[in-house]
């Protein structure tokens, strides 16, 4: 910042410099659902003022994550869409295959509809790039636009067949953890209630096949033994896409902060290992009260593992569980606003908007 530039003028100096790469997104459920295309940009009612219509009933899954009725029913609609990605500067948005217990007797299937849907969003938007290689990212900057790389939150779509993640690998896969919340074949995830194990000898190989392939592996909703047994495995960066400090894995969260089957000495021993791997922790804006909260988690883990391995991951689900002031992705210079407000040099910022994203898949991707 020069004795010259207002505050005002840094942050938006910084957001135009920065690659800004968030590292979690559930958007293509509800484009798999035909619910929007990717360039719409939906208007969603309040949840002061809205009502669920007649007859609709809430799922299952969302008493078990306490979502209200709006969150259940719009889920990530209005938050995540070209337009407001444009808006908001974004550069790249991990866009997560996440299959629903709904689903998972089709989950191939589910899959590939999302697969579908994002490379032909891509093909109709001369704004929008599905992004494969590290080169992408900077094409899209120079070009001003925005773009999306796929991810797996579980390895459902797989089925038992390990085969079939070099042919979603050839399809953009770039980014995936084993498990969300539910036990598969591959490993635990952290539903509240398991017993929770490790990796599977199927989930070992596929740590193998991802690391050979060049797939970053997401720590993400995987239980802390098969954490513990992918970090003894690896030498390859890790990131964990979607956390923080009080709730480390998102789906198990327990009043320590941590899930079930891990101490708090486990969560700071499993950030210190996603540290030392050169990896990242992408902090999660799903359900701080504010972007100030948001923050204070930020300068919370850059202190705990340093500010090279700290990045976004916002897994925006409901208006009404997103901080104040970042409702959704079109808001992001508030997040860069609070960055600079709350000291970081500008180097700082540009690592946390996406430098140290960029590195890792720098580092992994082929």
């Amino acid at each position: 910042m020069t004795a010259m530039e207002s505050v005002e003028q840094r942050v938006s100096r910084l957001h135009r410099e920065a690659i800004i790469i968030d590292g979690h997104s559930d958007i293509l459920m509800s484009v798999a659902d035909g619910k929007l295309r990717l360039g719409d940009r939906p208007a969603i009612p309040s949840p002061v003022d809205w009502a669920p219509p007649l007859g609709w009933q809430m799922p299952p899954m969302a008493t078990l994550y306490g979502f209200s009725a709006h969150t259940a029913y719009f889920q990530t609609l209005g938050q995540y869409d070209i337009p407001r990605m444009l808006e908001g500067g974004l550069t790249a948005q991990a866009m997560a295959v996440y299959i629903g217990d709904e689903h998972v007797e089709v989950a191939l299937h589910r899959a590939l509809e999302m697969v579908y849907w994002l490379r032909l969003d891509a093909a109709e938007h001369d704004a929008f790039t599905f992004i494969t290689s590290t080169s992408d990212f900077h094409k899209v900057k120079s070009a001003g636009g925005t773009g999306g790389f796929l991810t797996f939150e579980g390895f459902e779509p797989l089925g038992n067949d390990l085969k079939l993640l070099d042919l979603f690998y050839d399809l953009g896969l770039r980014m995936a953890t084993l498990t969300h919340s539910r036990r598969n074949v591959w490993a635990d995830g952290t539903l509240p209630g398991l017993r929770l194990g490790g990796l599977t000898e199927l989930g070992k190989n596929a740590i193998k096949r991802m690391t050979e392939l060049g797939i970053v592996i997401d720590l993400a909703h995987l239980a802390y033994p098969g954490c513990e047994e992918v970090v003894a495995m690896t030498d390859v960066p890790l990131v964990l896409s979607h956390g923080s400090i009080p709730f480390m894995f998102r789906g198990g969260a327990t009043p320590s902060g941590t899930a079930p089957g891990a101490s708090d000495n486990d969560v700071r021993t499993l950030a210190e290992a996603i540290a030392k791997s050169g990896g990242v922790i992408g902090e999660i804006a799903f359900g701080h009260p504010t972007v100030k909260a948001m923050i204070d988690d930020i300068e919370a883990l850059v202190s705990w593992i340093g500010i090279d391995h700290v990045g976004l991951g916002s897994d925006f689900f409901g208006m009404d569980m997103a901080p104040a002031g970042y409702t959704s992705i079109d808001q992001l210079p508030n997040v860069t606003r609070a960055l600079v407000e709350r000291g970081f040099s500008d180097d700082d910022v540009l690592k946390i908007l996406g430098g140290n994203f960029l590195r890792v898949f720098e580092a992994v991707w082929h």
